[in-house]
């Protein structure tokens, strides 16, 4: 089975597609990981659990907007 699709790179083709600013903010919104671990200033970012020194990450996670994605598409800077 095939499907229509299209491809959107610009403004212009955002324009002529049935697609909402709204969608493409969705679209261009990525989860991102942080380490919010407490690591010395000399910590050894190579090493691997089970070695000495070796400090568990902590993660935090948090959606954000991808800008490069709105700025191909002419959109202004929207924050969630």
């Amino acid at each position: 089975m095939r499907g229509k699709v299209n491809i959107i790179n610009t403004g212009d083709d955002l324009e002529r597609s049935d697609l909402s600013i709204d969608r493409v903010v969705e679209m261009a919104t990525i989860s991102v990981r942080y380490d919010d671990a407490p690591y010395p200033d000399n910590y050894d970012h190579s090493l691997k659990e089970g070695d000495d020194g070796y400090i568990e990450p902590v993660w935090r996670f948090e959606e954000e907007i991808e800008q490069s994605v709105l700025d191909r598409f002419g959109i202004s800077r929207i924050s969630i």
